[in-house]
């Protein structure tokens, strides 16, 4: 009986180690970055492709750290792909932006289709939170903030297009990481109205 119990132990001890190692395995892929951060057209090359490639995280370490809920995430790589971003400490958690990239769509707003994916997890791996916070594409800009203290996002919607100024809406959320590591919606100001307009030195769109 002592035996059995030891065999036990050590099966669950081996099988934690593993788990957690994997863990390690997929987190040393982000790279680690400093507090305030900037996620925009501007620096979106930087994050998620600074040897000008994306390094795709593999399906099983999407379905195990990212997928989980099926709810929200689909693994299907025929639609999706998921690739490393950064990563930064928050107390006792691990804090990751993860690239989503969307292939087809039937709308401006929904084809090749790009989200910032947060995730909250704990010191062993396990996702506490998860939240889609940005999107960009033909008819999306977004503007986060990243510090300490909150999320801020400026999401804008273009409402008409092929025009050198067009018409858009602004929402702008303020998220908030709790002690628990979940993230909270904390403030959605209401929407304003905006103008877009080509810049010729950064090459992209931007507000007016």
């Amino acid at each position: 009986m002592k035996h059995l119990i030891l065999i036990i132990i050590s099966f669950l001890t081996l099988s934690c180690k593993g788990q957690n190692q994997e863990f390690v395995i997929y987190l040393s892929n982000f790279r680690s970055v400093e507090l305030p951060l900037t996620v925009d057209r501007k620096t979106y090359s930087t994050i998620f492709y600074p040897n000008k490639i994306n390094h795709e995280i593999i399906e099983n370490l999407v379905k195990e750290f990212i997928c989980n809920d099926s709810t929200n995430y689909s693994v299907n790589s025929t639609e999706y792909r998921y690739d490393y971003g950064v990563k930064f400490a928050l107390g006792d958690y691990h804090v990751v932006l993860v690239h989503k990239q969307k292939y087809e769509g039937t709308t401006p707003y929904d084809f090749d289709l790009s989200e910032v994916v947060l995730i909250v997890y704990s010191k062993q791996g396990r996702i506490l939170s998860s939240q889609s916070i940005s999107k960009d594409n033909d008819g999306w800009i977004s503007l986060t903030q990243i510090t300490r203290e909150n999320i801020e996002v400026q999401q804008i919607k273009i409402l008409e297009f092929n025009k050198s100024e067009m018409n858009s809406k602004i929402e702008t959320k303020v998220y908030q990481i709790a002690r628990n590591g979940i993230i909270n919606n904390i403030r959605t100001e209401p929407i304003k109205k905006g103008i877009v307009i080509w810049d010729e030195q950064i090459e992209d769109f931007k507000l007016k």
